[in-house]
């Protein structure tokens, strides 16, 4: 059905799509025929939904190594004169930045859309950021949708204006942008005629050298009025105002929708002049001053930092205008994360003044819905072969190191390692950090045997150069490589490792044992994780290695949900197993310390094995002490 909305030329049907939908549907409208991505929510659906239709539609999908390089591979198909996109969530953009910077003085040809998720409030990153800053920095135009349906329509825009100023243009999405869902009109499917060739041009060789990139730098300061007129004129700027307001709103993105139903809730929708605010960069100058002119104040609801009411401040003070500017820079603390309801709430009373006015209460849906909500850990998924990996680690730990183990954890499922009942990770940074933190500890002399914990998807996008500097300067530490074969985290998508491509059409298989047998690792041993015997082994060899340079584990066996959804496409069924009620003595060892999700505990302390869940491992057989888990018989 979503497939049929995506392809379907029907002007003017309507569909229900979610943010990353829509922002497919548009690139679809807007003629893109080349785009490329890294796993990462909260935009990974983009991709995957372009995967789907590719063949149709005659376009290129790629799931790059890397952000950086998806984003080289998406300019280099604009400047050969393919309408481009490329898709990443905000930490993405720190790695891309560096082609980025370089992106916006060459400048493309045919439109190129960089798509960024922001995660505010961290819900599936290792933190929040705010990459409104990066789009001044790079001055590069930003646009900001409210919803879906403006998304699909600001993606067909962009990707114009990016084509007439010969500059990406960025998209910011939200995850409450991406991952919700509104009543979308189709517009129709632009075909371009795009004749793909290279044109030399010096502007393409960004260098120092004589002062060039100085005078490309100058020629994208110029370019800034142009970009400033056509943000003036943007259909997605939208004021309302009726001129008898004494206060108004500026709102972007979700907060927009969250300061009308603010209004709304407190009668004042008609007090409030609003503005709904859909280019964070460059800011509209000329409708801002026009808005707030002959208002005594407004508020500016935003997520995270206070991007545009510092900017709009700035406006506000240079033009001499007496209109007070509130938001989350007056907070005390200053607010972080999404903006809520009951903040805009506090908002709306202290520009209007009038502090009898509201009381803090939930909204009624909230409160109707709220014992709904069941509050559940992350932790890995049932039958996970890095479930398996910790277990034997621990136990290969505990017997010979004890106490003196340091591990350095890395992006990815495994992560959830820090939990109990494993507790196998110390600090845990950034993409690929894992192997660099420990090539820092291990040449400090640091009375500990060093972990370095990493995936395979995240060893290929970051972690080779670390391992490189760990044979390089001899740094004496275990890198345990987890490689199940995909993304698991972010919806199984095709590792290197796998042998499939973003199309599922063989490719190579690139194994991490190889990359570091090719870098001059002396110590590489893979071994099954699902053999609990082998892999204990595989750990104890490598804690007895004394050097020189790094010891390198892969423990490979594939990701339990692929295995399950493989199986099902197939029409294979697993094996799975269960518990014999009369040996089960209650003891706690599967259940406390392994803790697979599809093992629960009875009232009376016996374990029964969910077989929904059960994937059929096999892992909490071996650890049973009293072989009371057996594989059912067909």
């Amino acid at each position: 059905m979503l497939k049929n909305s995506l392809l379907s030329n029907e002007k003017g049907k309507r569909v229900i799509l979610s943010g990353n939908e829509a922002i497919v549907r548009g690139a679809i409208e807007a003629g893109v025929k080349f785009a490329t991505s890294y796993p990462g929510n909260p935009c990974t659906e983009i991709l995957d939904t372009l995967i789907s239709v590719s063949n149709e539609l005659g376009i290129y999908t790629e799931w790059s190594i890397n952000e950086m390089v998806g984003l080289e591979a998406a300019s280099a198909a604009s400047i050969a004169g393919l309408r481009s996109l490329v898709a990443m969530k905000h930490v993405g953009l720190n790695w891309a930045l560096d082609p980025l910077m370089c992106i916006n003085l060459s400048g493309i040809e045919a439109g190129m859309l960089v798509v960024v998720g922001d995660d505010p409030q961290s819900r599936a990153s290792q933190n929040e950021e705010d990459i409104r800053f990066l789009a001044s920095m790079s001055e590069l135009p930003m646009m900001e949708p409210s919803g879906p349906a403006e998304a699909k329509d600001m993606v067909v825009w962009s990707i114009e204006v990016s084509e007439r100023i010969k500059l990406p243009v960025l998209l910011r999405a939200t995850q409450r942008i991406s991952h919700g869902l509104e009543d979308v009109v189709l517009g129709e499917i632009v075909q371009p005629n795009a004749k793909v060739e290279f044109k030399r041009d010096e502007r393409y060789l960004v260098t120092g050298a004589g002062g060039r990139s100085v005078r490309l730098h100058e020629n994208l300061h110029k370019k800034q009025e142009l970009i400033e007129s056509i943000i003036e004129q943007s259909p997605f700027n939208k004021i309302v105002k009726h001129g008898e307001e004494k206060w108004g709103i500026i709102s972007a993105g979700m907060g927009y929708h969250i300061a009308v139903e603010a209004l709304e809730y407190c009668n004042m929708r008609e007090k409030f002049a609003t503005f709904k605010l859909a280019t964070p960069h460059p800011l509209p100058k000329k409708l801002l001053r026009n808005f707030c002119n002959d208002l005594e104040a407004v508020i500016v609801v935003e997520d995270v930092e206070p991007y545009l009411q510092t900017n709009i401040r700035a406006i506000l003070a240079e033009e001499g205008i007496s209109c007070r500017a509130y938001g989350r820079a007056d907070s005390n603390p200053r607010a972080v994360g999404e903006v809520t309801f009951d903040e805009v709430l506090s908002m709306i009373k202290r520009a209007s003044g009038n502090e009898q006015l509201f009381i803090k209460s939930e909204r009624p849906h909230v409160t109707k819905f709220k014992h709904m909500l069941i509050s559940r850990p992350l932790t890995m998924c049932s039958g996970c072969p890095h479930r398996a990996t910790f277990y034997a680690m621990k136990r290969a730990v505990n017997k010979t190191l004890k106490d003196k183990a340091l591990f350095c954890g890395d992006i990815g499922c495994y992560s959830f390692a820090s939990q109990p009942p494993f507790q196998l990770i110390d600090l845990k940074f950034s993409m690929g950090a894992s192997i660099g933190l420990a090539c820092g500890f291990a040449k400090s002399n640091i009375d500990n045997k060093v972990f370095a914990i990493i995936g395979d998807s995240t060893f290929f996008h970051a972690g080779i150069p670390a391992l490189i500097n760990a044979v390089y300067n001899d740094s004496r530490f275990i890198v345990v490589l987890l490689d199940n074969l995909v993304v698991g985290m972010t919806g199984q998508q095709p590792s290197p490792s796998l042998g499939l491509n973003a199309n599922r059409t063989e490719s190579v298989s690139i194994l991490p044992e190889g990359i570091a047998r090719a870098v001059g690792v002396k110590f590489v041993k893979t071994f099954n994780p699902l053999n609990l015997k082998e892999a204990e082994r595989a750990f104890e060899e490598a804690i007895g290695y004394q050097g020189p340079g790094p010891a390198v584990l892969v423990a490979r066996s594939p990701c339990a949900v692929y295995v399950t959804r493989e199986a099902k496409i197939k029409g294979e069924r697993l094996h799975k197993y269960a518990i014999l009620e009369d040996k089960c003595t209650g003891c706690g060892v599967c259940t406390q310390h392994f803790g697979c999700p599809a093992l629960v505990t009875k009232d009376d302390n016996k374990v029964w094995i969910e077989a929904e869940d059960c994937t059929g491992c096999g892992v909490c057989a071996q650890i049973c002490p009293y072989r009371a888990i057996v594989k059912e018989v067909s």
